[in-house]
């Protein structure tokens, strides 16, 4: 499971930079953001993250709730029905979860009904994060107000569970004092699962972000690593990757098939770096030196000011922070300047569209859903891809058929069917070596399958290494020999020239 992060942001558009410094470095599976000062016709999009969000209903920029969610994970959205600011989705991490974000303005009147009706629409397990503008000594304040008692009573009414410790996290400027404003709220059964810090950086708001991680350190899931083709060694790989007669002619298919497979995966791994299985970051290409040094600065005079909160220390912290502010917008004109200027009448058309897509932010993304039929919801990646599975099969059993058809179903299965030819058809001659290499041509960059060779490997091999994968291919088909590979089977997707592929 990975981290969740909870931060008021005041005012989402001026802060996006940070959120996503936050998402590269915390790589969250839920970002609860409060007071996003949107209003409800504002557009709002974070690459790699699904937005659920609550505006405030003034129509004004105020106040205002968002859930970020890391499309990783499957999820789905939950209709609230309540007039909070609030929103939650259904995460799954191991399990399914519900997290919850909320922002109580701290002058308004809460009900008390209102919060106990806004837990008894989540799911358990769930967690409730958010700015809930109370004052408790339960967490860590110098004296309790009014709705530090109300929290404290819908904790109890509902038995559960407060992760904060004692670390602040609301920094008020002028008394220049640290308060905890920002709850982190779970049912029971996740409380020992999960634990909680607070990040030590405001990323310039007055409230600290929240991270609540996995007790056992358990690592977000993590990609597959990569070749990264743009660096490989081409000469190296096919030096390397010599398949001769002897991988091929062993008396077992399978054998023979998985020589070829380590004989080209062991050429690639040494002559072809990998990609880091780590989460993607945002890219900067704004991101210079200044900016580095600047931010530097900016979280040294922090940190000079924490621990001493004097006067001149804090106007040090400010004008760091101007200082910075200043050379980061200062570097992403000059970029963006540098990007539109990398357009001219030479760019090609499809460089062209690549520009304009990225500045207007299109891009395909892709995420993992919650899966609901009548049998109940899945979520595990495993249990979605069975409940398809089941849902193939049962369109084309014979339970989908019109009764009538049945009858003829039956008597046409029980005919025998006789495959022998009295002349030598096109579709049954060997693969030649042209059909291969036409093939191979017309083949896109596209991902591999559980063997991890690419067609970008085989366009790379000598002839003679190529020659005998034909050989192998040729003698799979004259065998009429299914590859297994433990229970998945393998299916080489090309076919002869001139001959159609079956429909599966």
């Amino acid at each position: 499971m990975g981290p969740l992060v909870c931060w008021n942001c005041r005012g989402i558009r001026t802060k996006l930079v940070d959120v996503k410094a936050l998402v590269t470095s915390f790589h969250p599976v839920c970002v609860a953001l409060q007071e996003t000062f949107l209003k409800p016709n504002a557009h709002l999009k974070l690459r790699g993250y699904n937005c659920v969000r609550k505006d405030n209903d003034t129509g004004t920029s105020s106040g205002g709730v968002c859930l970020l969610t890391s499309n990783l994970f499957p999820s789905t959205t939950l209709n609230l029905h309540t007039s909070l600011q609030a929103v939650a989705v259904q995460v799954h991490v191991k399990t399914l979860v519900t997290v919850c974000c909320i922002y109580l303005l701290p002058n308004d009147s809460i009900s008390q009904n209102d919060l106990n009706i806004l837990v008894d629409q989540l799911p358990a397990p769930f967690i409730l994060l958010g700015d809930f503008n109370g004052h408790s000594t339960l967490w860590g304040s110098e004296s309790t107000n009014t709705r530090g008692r109300q929290i404290e009573q819908f904790i109890s009414d509902n038995c559960l569970c407060l992760l904060n410790n004692d670390e602040k996290t609301y920094f008020h400027e002028p008394t220049r004092t640290f308060h905890t404003l920002d709850l982190a709220i779970c049912s029971p059964e996740l409380l020992p699962l999960l634990k909680f810090s607070v990040e030590g950086d405001l990323h310039n708001s007055d409230h600290f972000p929240l991270i609540i991680s996995p007790a056992d350190n358990s690592s977000m899931t993590q990609s597959p690593p990569t070749y990264v083709f743009q660096r490989a060694d081409w000469d190296a790989f096919t030096r390397l990757a010599s398949i001769t007669e002897a991988m091929i002619s062993s008396c077992n298919i399978n054998d023979a098939v998985q020589n070829v497979v380590d004989c080209i995966i062991r050429a690639a791994d040494a002559s072809i770096p990998k990609r880091s299985p780590s989460p993607r970051k945002y890219r900067r290409p704004w991101w210079n030196d200044a900016c580095r040094d600047a931010c530097r600065e900016q979280r040294k005079c922090w940190g000079i000011f924490r621990r001493y909160p004097t006067t001149e220390n804090l106007i040090a912290f400010k004008r760091a922070r101007a200082n910075a502010r200043r050379i980061r917008r200062r570097s992403q004109r000059e970029s963006w300047i540098r990007f539109l200027s990398s357009i001219t009448s030479n760019t090609s058309s499809a460089d062209l569209w690549k520009k304009v897509k990225a500045a207007n932010g299109i891009y395909k993304e892709f995420t993992f859903p919650v899966i609901h039929t009548g049998t109940g919801s899945y979520s595990s990646p495993l249990d979605v891809a069975n409940a398809i599975g089941e849902s193939f099969a049962d369109i084309s059993s014979s339970s989908s058929y019109n009764p009538h058809f049945l009858p003829i179903k039956r008597r046409a299965e029980q005919m025998h069917l006789n495959f022998n030819t009295r002349r030598r058809l096109s579709y049954n001659c060997k693969f030649k070596m042209f059909e291969l290499e036409k093939a191979l041509s017309q083949t896109r960059v596209t991902s591999p399958g559980p063997d991890g060779i690419t067609y970008n490997m085989l366009r790379h091999l000598d002839a003679n290494s190529l020659l005998h994968i034909l050989r192998l291919f040729n003698r799979i088909w004259s065998e009429q020999f299914f590859l297994l590979n433990g229970t998945k089977l393998l299916w080489f997707p090309f076919s002869s020239l001139g001959k159609s592929l079956p429909i599966p």
